[in-house]
């Protein structure tokens, strides 16, 4: 049986962050919109980047203002979205 997690299907068992196939994730993404596939994968990268929006946007080879504005988008659409982590005087970077 399929359960949902942070925006994700998952099949009972599945370890998430766990290797999929290309064919699998296809699947998984088959069903949302674009804006939707986005919006999870920006969220989610922040989230792996503990929040670090310079590397996210590196990761996500976007302008840090590109994803300033869809954080205000997100934001005003009343997501929540992961705050940066501090640990002592640097940022935590993407895992």
């Amino acid at each position: 049986m399929a359960q949902l997690l942070n925006g994700w299907i998952w099949e009972e068992g599945a370890v998430p962050n766990a290797l999929v196939s290309e064919a699998g994730l296809i699947a998984l993404l088959i069903g949302q919109t674009i804006a939707e596939v986005e919006r999870d994968l920006i969220i989610e990268t922040l989230r792996a980047c503990d929040g670090n929006r310079t590397r996210a946007a590196k990761t996500l080879a976007i302008s840090v203002r590109t994803l300033r504005n869809k954080i205000h988008e997100y934001e005003a659409k009343g997501l929540d979205i992961p705050a940066p982590i501090h640990n002592g005087s640097e940022l935590v970077g993407c895992r």
